[in-house]
């Protein structure tokens, strides 16, 4: 495979394979980086990636199928061991990525499943950004941009705080926790907390079963004991009908007095 690297001459080629003999030719001075990091961390929209890239703090080059990136920014804290491998955090894998020319709709399925399995967060991404983010490294405005609409944990998400942006109207707190009378967390999309208005968008046009429906009565139940209102939408609201979803929590988020009477 690599200088001191072998395999049994039966065992096939895999990906993985290449992987992790990589990861045993280069060494502990080298980090799974870039898509291949992207799919080594099951992040969304990394499932057909091939390439098998490191990243090195050395001169870029390509050896036997491995591409090698440089790096001066080379630091402990962007490195983890991951099944056996280096590889750099989601945080930094994303940025990586970024200047790297990863389309667009990959990198935003990179940080929202990234940040729905807990691998990194809006705070740690603006953090590393600004640490990293030096003049003239590339993507630093795309990633800035794209972050204005994440946090969230799905495409569905990110397109209602795209909503919410564009309409003028402020943006929520995202993936927020309330805690019930059981002592149970619940965890809901979005909170306006200045109105107290939870509001939830859905993938499901319908709930089929008694037993999704009971789970949802409950949830706006214990809202509503603790004072807050609720909103849902369902995805043919947030894609076909943004209008409907933009008025609907306008008006939520007006104060009692000036909503209008019916």
């Amino acid at each position: 495979m690599h200088p001191t690297v072998w395999r049994h001459v039966a065992t096939p080629v895999t990906w993985e394979l290449r992987v992790r003999a990589g990861a045993m030719w280069l060494g502990r001075q080298a980090a799974l980086a870039g898509a291949a990091a992207g799919r080594w961390w099951g992040l969304d929209g990394f499932e057909e990636v091939d390439t098998v890239e490191f990243v090195v703090p050395r001169r870029r080059r390509s050896v036997q199928g491995i591409t090698l990136h440089t790096t001066h920014d080379w630091y402990a804290t962007d490195l983890l061991s991951r099944n056996g491998v280096r590889v750099t955090t989601v945080s930094r894998t994303i940025i990586d990525m970024v200047g790297q020319g990863v389309p667009l709709r990959q990198i935003e399925s990179a940080i929202d499943s990234g940040i729905r399995v807990r691998r990194t967060s809006l705070v740690t991404l603006h953090r590393r950004l600004e640490q990293l983010g030096r003049p003239g490294r590339r993507g630093v405005r795309l990633l800035r941009e794209v972050l204005l609409d994440s946090g969230g944990e799905s495409d569905l998400e990110r397109r209602f705080l795209r909503l919410m942006r564009a309409a003028g109207l402020p943006r929520p707190e995202v993936q927020v926790a309330f805690r019930r009378e059981s002592g149970r967390a619940m965890r809901v999309d979005f909170l306006f907390p200045a109105a107290a208005l939870v509001v939830e968008v859905s993938g499901r046009l319908g709930h089929t079963s008694d037993r999704d429906r009971q789970k949802d009565s409950r949830r706006r139940n214990a809202l509503d004991q603790q004072g807050v209102r609720h909103r849902e939408f369902t995805t043919v609201d947030v894609v076909d009908d943004p209008a409907y979803v933009v008025a609907t929590v306008r008006e939520a988020l007006r104060p009692p007095k000036s909503r209008r009477r019916h």
